[in-house]
């Protein structure tokens, strides 16, 4: 089994902004992620009939069926706040979905990757298999799922200095000493389905991605 990219990576965007994806204002979806690099889990089968033909060399051989599974999401659990120096926690984000099929999930809201296996190619013990995942979608705003996103929930400055800053709406304000770009963390594991006589006895490929 071969995994690509063979270590995880910030994943790059088609659009204008390809270190990431817009968030979209209000109910507007023209803001869209859509991964330009290459993700793919390939099964090698090279057993082809030898000798007497007893098993695995007598030819009849097939693919058990590459797979990727999103297994962990996460966003930033916690940063300091730069105008009370004090540590918020973020939330929002929803379950892994943890699949052992092809299909498509949600990373984050109206993101999602789409796990495709293509048609195995082996015969006579030879041939492969390849899976692949991509991911789009345009990104919803982060008021709507990232709590706390608003500084609503606490008071603010009377002259409105720290307006935008006292909680997690000032993440991104690198000039107030927010931490910068907001990142979704996700863990992709690679793996072969179970062979017809028990499971597969490789060990998985996890690698973590950034959006």
């Amino acid at each position: 089994m071969v995994a690509v990219p063979a270590a995880g990576l910030t994943l790059t965007n088609a659009g204008a902004k390809t270190a990431g994806g817009m968030e979209n204002i209000g109910a507007a979806t023209s803001s869209t992620f859509t991964m330009t690099d290459i993700i793919t889990c390939t099964e090698t089968v090279s057993v082809p009939y030898a000798g007497l033909g007893a098993p695995p060399y007598d030819g009849l051989e097939t693919a058990a069926g590459p797979m990727i599974s999103i297994t962990n999401i996460s966003i930033p659990s916690s940063w300091t706040v730069p105008a009370t120096s004090k540590s918020e926690s973020l939330s929002g984000i929803g379950s892994a979905a943890n699949n052992t099929s092809a299909g498509t999930f949600t990373i984050f809201p109206n993101v999602k990757i789409t796990v495709t296996q293509g048609a195995s190619t082996v015969s006579g013990g030879v041939g492969a298999q390849v899976t692949t995942a991509t991911i789009t979608g345009p990104v919803t705003e982060l008021d709507d799922w990232v709590v706390p996103w608003s500084p609503v929930d606490s008071t603010p400055n009377f002259d409105g200095s720290d307006f935008g800053l006292a909680r997690s709406s000032g993440y991104g304000n690198t000039a107030k000493g927010g931490p910068g770009i907001f990142y979704i963390t996700f863990t992709l594991k690679f793996f072969l389905a179970a062979f017809s006589d028990g499971p597969w006895p490789g060990s998985p490929t996890e690698l973590d991605f950034k959006i």
